[in-house]
């Protein structure tokens, strides 16, 4: 299974549906992690050829969405945690979403909201090996930072995280 992942696109799709056009039939999903889902929902009704799921960020809290801000999605005999990550304070450290994922049983955690990219692998949290992931924003990279997005594979032989730039 191959994933995209998007994160932080704060109401520009440009870089969205030009990592789309270029990967299209290549994925099996779609993922944005908030910040950007009014744009996403519409990127959904164009490529229908592709699952897409969002969850909310802080900038769609703010405007009272009704999605979930996070959720936990089964795939391929693998669990991902997908947040935002605001609720969790990742701007300070993402030990509290790391154990929040651990808690789900989840093997990666997704996250945004800091913008910046992030692809660790922890070995062993109480017991438990996890990916933790966040894409960067695909539209307001920080100082330093190009545009990205993620992608994700899980085959037999395990699981891939990595990050790229539009």
């Amino acid at each position: 299974m191959r994933i995209i992942v998007f994160s932080d696109s704060h109401n520009n799709d440009s870089n969205m549906r030009r990592a789309l056009e270029l990967n299209r039939c290549r994925f099996d999903l779609c993922i944005h992690l908030g910040d950007g889902c009014r744009e996403f929902v519409l990127l959904s009704e164009e490529y229908t050829d592709i699952p897409f799921v969002t969850v909310d960020g802080n900038g769609e809290d703010f405007f009272g969405s009704k999605r979930v801000s996070e959720t936990v999605l089964d795939l391929d005999g693998k669990r991902i945690f997908v947040t935002h990550g605001h609720r969790y304070n990742v701007k300070f450290g993402t030990t509290a979403l790391e154990y929040r994922a651990v808690e789900k049983e989840c093997n990666i955690v997704l996250y945004g909201h800091t913008h910046i990219p992030d692809n660790r692998y922890l070995p062993d949290i109480m017991g438990r090996a996890l990916y933790v992931f966040n894409p960067g924003s695909i539209s307001r990279p920080p100082f330093g930072h190009k545009p990205s997005f993620g992608v994700i594979e899980i085959t037999k032989a395990g699981i891939s995280l990595n990050n790229a730039e539009v």
